[in-house]
Order: structure tokens, then sequence, then C-alpha cells
């Protein structure tokens, strides 16, 4: 019995690690397709293209270690669920953007971790303690704090949007640690992106038809960008395998500090002070959370 607890406290610090360093390389994604738009790559296409390396790298990487394709049986619908859920992310997320302020349709889209907490404690009977809650209620206000939202002119289109795409990661987040725990995640990445990337590049298509780009160095961001979603979504999946969604979607609420960070670094954005007291607020709790023996 003691030996079991200890391994579950050496998966938790597993997850929270694995989810942590997801959490900051998708916390890169968004300053940087920001990049790409400035380059004239509009965000939807460098949805398409980080799914396209996603899809190239998984499969070298199963190729190459001679690996069967396989998924098994425990883990198909819960794969099949999690590829329409990061579709529909992928292009509800951005398409929100279109309609809403990006800070808007980011606190939408991280309410996703209070789902999670709700399903949790009504549906799974999770016990949680006072702290607990208080601890994802920081996080949250926090995380308003770093993103400051602009209220102005709202969109009720925009707002469905952000809505859907938080609501499938909830889903995905759900299904993610049942795959996880019965797949090798680069195997989980490689068909989800085997029929996600279709997905998005029609309707990147039928939005923009196609796209000049006069230098191959105008890429370089996009490149980026894509092989830090290769490696996030990696992370994510292991981060699923060794700790519960609850435990694991808890340290994801670091990515829009990092997003927020790494604006103000490549895209010479200025922090507020507000922002500076959001993300104290996050890294606080997280920290707090850390040094506790569970959730």
């Amino acid at each position: 019995m003691i030996e079991s607890s200890k391994n579950n406290e050496i998966n938790d610090k597993k997850g929270a690690f694995c989810a942590l360093t997801s959490s900051m390389a998708y916390g890169l994604n968004n300053p940087l397709a920001a990049l790409g738009v400035s380059n004239g790559i509009p965000s939807i296409y460098s949805a398409a293209f980080r799914a396209m390396i996603m899809l190239l790298v998984s499969g070298l990487i199963i190729t190459a270690k001679n690996k069967s394709f396989h998924v098994p049986k425990k883990a198909r619908l819960s794969v099949i669920i999690m590829t329409i859920t990061t579709t529909l992310i992928s292009l509800c997320y951005v398409g929100s953007i279109n309609f809403i302020s990006v800070s808007l349709a980011a606190i939408i889209f991280f309410t996703f971790p209070i789902q999670i907490l709700i399903y949790s404690i009504v549906f799974k009977k999770e016990k949680l303690e006072f702290i607990d809650i208080s601890i994802f209620i920081s996080i949250f206000f926090g995380l308003v704090f770093v993103i400051t939202p602009d209220l102005s002119g709202i969109n009720y289109l925009g707002l469905f949007l952000a809505l859907i795409s938080s609501v499938s990661a909830t889903f995905l987040y759900f299904a993610g640690s049942v795959a996880a725990k019965n797949c090798n995640p680069i195997i989980i990445g490689f068909w989800i992106h085997l029929f996600s990337f279709p997905a998005i590049s029609i309707v990147s298509y039928i939005i923009f038809k196609t796209i000049d780009i006069p230098s191959v160095k105008l890429l370089f961001p996009i490149l980026i960008m894509a092989l830090c979603y290769v490696m996030a979504y990696y992370f994510q999946m292991l981060s699923l395998k060794y700790t519960s969604p609850l435990k694991s979607s808890l340290f994801f609420n670091a990515e829009p500090v990092m997003t927020g960070i790494a604006a103000a670094i490549i895209l010479n954005e200025k922090l507020m002070p507000v922002q500076y007291l959001g993300a104290f607020l996050v890294f606080s709790a997280l920290v707090i959370n850390g040094l506790r023996k569970k959730i």
C-alpha cells in the first residue's frame, strides 16, 4: 500500500512536469503565429502547417523505430474523440479571434480546467479540500489579470466559437487520459493529425484560397511554432499518461502566462503591472500546490 502510494506520488510529479513543459511550448504558439500573420500567413494556415509537421514527425519516428501504427482497442474511441476535439480547437479557437479579442477568447478557452474540476466533483466524486478549489479559483483570476480581456464590442458568434473550443478541450483531456494510458503518445499524435490535418487544410483553403509567400525565411516563425506544437502535444499526452485530467489541467494554466512573456519578447508587447500580478498569482498557486502531497 505504501509502495503504491509512493508510485502514485512519483507519477503525479512526472505528470505535473510534463504538463508544465507542454504548457510552456503551447504558450509560444500564439506569439509565433502572430509573427506569421505579420508576414502574411493567416493563423488558420499556421494551424494546418503545425498539424502537417506533427503528422510527418510522428510518422517518421514510428517508422524509424520500426514500431507498429496499431492503436489498441481500448484507445480507439478515445483517439476518435481526440481527433474531433483537436480539429474543433484548431478551427474554433482560431476562428473566434476574427470576431472577439484574443484576450477574451483566451479567457473563455481557459475555463476548461474549471469545467474539468466541476465534472470531477459532480460525476467522478473526486474528494477535494477547500484549498484545492481555492487554488483553481486563484489561478483563474490570475489568468484574467494576465490576459486582461477586452469586453468592448462583444460578438456572440465569437463567444460561441471560443466556448466550443473550451468544451472541446475538456473532452480532449478526458479522452486523452484513456488513450495515453493505453497507447504510445507518438502513435496517438499520428492518427489524430492524419485526419485533422486534411480537415483544417480544407477549411483554410475555403476561407483564404492560396497565399503568396515571397520568401522562405518568412516561414521560420511558423516552423518553430510547429516544432513547439509537436513537443507540446507529446508532453501533454505524457502528462495524461502519468496523472489525472484534473491534476494535469491545473498546470496547463501556465500557458497564457508563457504566451504573455513570449509576446513581450517576440512581438515587443509591453506587460502592464496587473499582468505581472496575475502571473504572480498563477505561479504562486502552482508552487503552493506543488508543495502539497496531493491535490
